[in-house]
């Protein structure tokens, strides 16, 4: 820094003195000043070599300590820092800028100074410089000293001085308190500004979407991990029939303006919607409603989606959904959460085109019935889903077929399916347990029921079975002894073997009744009918004939009991 002569000198030099006694702050970092810069320039400026060297080595970056570790004599490095500090060729980091501007300023006034008092035209006189006094002017490393010719008293030198002794760190310190409270205050303003004044707005826009009344619950800023706004408790319909918990705008600067707001990224969570609303998001709007619109949906992410199609509800399913210019669903991609089934939809007039394929898919969280694989096309309207066609691997065989549900007015459910070698034994315990059957199943199934929940649909639900069993066998009875026992001796185990079942089955809930029931096997035959009511209780009535070594031999057998327990006799 620049020192002027007087009791400012004197002053100063005492405050260096005091400062020599104090250790350096090995963190402090120093910068050159412009009169450090032109020393630098100037080699004569600076004619001890360590000092220069030094000075050659500040560069605003390094701190104490790395110089010291540079030069490898950290003493030295102190105690030429210090010199070249109260030279005014270097300054703290934090202070460079303040002393860069003032030390500029008294180089300027110096070379006035100078330039008025050593003038080439004679109008005054060159000032001489007292040689027993040079020290006074330049210190034996060159620091610069103002003359008395400067024309600066005492107290402009204090002046100058208290502006450069003025911390620069505290303008820094200001200006970060500054940015900081004005952080605050915008972070604050953000958090609690009152949000809920544009619910109005956000209904309308919803409910156009939609294209049925819908009310929010609360509308609020969240911050991290990243900017959204939240949409809580939305409700849509005339009696609230969709419900979803939460929707996050993200982005939500993209709304700020006039005109139509595109919204890049919109998540769902919690939501329950009935499959009106959800199809009325798939078919086109009128050119009154796309006028109004003032946001364009580009994705919206769905987490634990259920869809309500009557009273029959869905698991929850994840995946999200791409729209168009006209605020359409074009096409979506959902999966269940353990990815077991996966939906694919195109949105079409008619209503939305179903891809799905699974892979150990269970239909229902109770069934005990798992899906080994099933590939299906169908068509999704408001009130009903129209399976046109699928192929499941189930119960060691195959399943094709097509099937319709309909809830416009409860559930009403229509089937047809082929069985193609499917393994009796897995069919009866998941449909007839009491029954013990063996063999591979094949057959036509039909299907048809109807009921208010899922459960009454299966419970009060018509089938008919044209069904064939080949090598397999009845067991829990032995109607093969029971013929030869002759009249009035039962026969209460064994099992029936056979080459070919053969029986027209109808199934309702109160009873199955089996007809034209044919059983075959080398040296054994059977023809007849079977009922069997809802309480299990069985009442057949079978033609046995056995073949002999002689003539073949013709026995009536009448079984009767309460499943699994069963009893063959044959009558007269």
């Amino acid at each position: 820094m620049l020192v002027a002569k007087g009791g400012s000198v004197k002053r100063m030099q005492a405050i260096l003195a005091k400062n020599h006694s104090l250790p350096m702050d090995q963190n402090s970092v120093y910068a050159k000043t412009p009169i450090g810069d032109e020393a630098v320039r100037q080699s004569t400026r600076v004619v001890q070599r360590n000092l220069r060297m030094l000075l050659v080595q500040v560069d605003g970056k390094l701190s104490v300590a790395e110089l010291g570790t540079k030069l490898g004599d950290p003493k030295m490095v102190e105690r030429s820092l210090r010199e070249l500090e109260e030279g005014g060729f270097i300054a703290p980091i934090l202070e460079a800028v303040s002393v860069w501007q003032e030390s500029r300023l008294r180089v300027d006034r110096l070379k006035a100074a100078v330039v008025s008092g050593a003038s080439t035209l004679g109008s005054k006189s060159q000032p001489q410089i007292d040689s027993g006094n040079a020290s006074s002017n330049f210190s034996s490393f060159g620091k610069p000293v103002l003359s008395a010719n400067g024309g600066q008293s005492d107290a402009d030198v204090q002046a100058l001085d208290e502006g450069v002794t003025k911390p620069g760190r505290s303008r820094l310190i200001w200006v970060l308190i500054g940015s900081i409270a004005l952080g605050l205050l915008v972070l604050t303003a953000l958090l609690f500004f009152p949000y809920s004044r544009f619910k109005p707005d956000i209904e309308a826009e919803l409910a156009r979407i939609w294209r049925v009344p819908v009310s929010v619950g609360d509308v609020r800023l969240n911050i991290l991990p990243q900017p959204f706004l939240l949409l809580s408790k939305v409700r849509i319909g005339e009696g609230s029939e969709s419900t979803i918990e939460k929707i996050r705008v993200f982005e939500p600067y993209s709304m700020l303006g006039s005109g139509v707001h595109s919204l890049a990224r919109v998540e769902v969570s919690g939501a329950r919607i009935v499959t009106d609303h959800l199809m009325s998001l798939s078919t086109p709007a009128d050119a009154q409603v796309r006028n109004k619109q003032k946001a364009l949906l580009k994705t919206v992410a769905f987490d634990g989606l259920s869809i309500a199609a009557g009273q029959l509800v869905s698991g929850e399913l994840v995946g999200e959904a791409s729209f168009d210019r006209d605020g359409r669903i074009e096409k979506a991609s959902l999966q269940t959460v353990d990815r077991s089934l996966r939906i694919e939809a195109q949105a079409t007039p008619d209503g939305a085109l179903l891809a799905i394929e699974g892979v150990g898919w269970r239909p229902t969280e109770e069934s005990a019935l798992t899906l080994e694989s099933v590939q299906a096309k169908g068509l999704l309207k408001k009130d009903k889903l129209i399976v046109q066609s699928f192929d499941m691997h189930a119960l060691g065989g195959v399943l094709r077929g097509t099937w319709l549900l309909d809830w416009s007015s409860g559930l009403v459910m229509a089937g047809d399916a082929t069985l193609e070698r499917l393994d009796s034994r897995k069919v009866t315990v998941h449909f007839a347990p009491a029954v013990a059957l063996e063999g591979e199943l094949m057959g036509i199934l039909r299907l048809r029921g109807a009921g208010k929940t899922w459960q009454s649909l299966w419970a009060n639900a018509d089938a008919t079975l044209d069904a064939f069993v080949l090598r397999g066998a009845l067991n829990g009875i032995d109607l093969g002894e029971a013929a030869r026992r002759g009249p009035g001796a039962p026969v209460r185990a064994g099992t029936t073997r056979f080459d070919r079942l053969a029986v027209k089955m109808t199934i309702d809930p109160r009873q199955v009744v089996g007809r034209d029931l044919s059983m075959n096997a080398e040296l054994f035959a059977a023809t007849g009918q079977f009922l069997v009511t809802r309480d299990r209780q069985v009442d057949s009535n079978l033609t046995v004939t056995m073949q002999g070594a002689a003539a073949p031999r013709t026995v009536p057998i009448k079984i009767s009991g309460t499943l699994p327990n069963l009893q063959a006799v044959s009558v007269r």
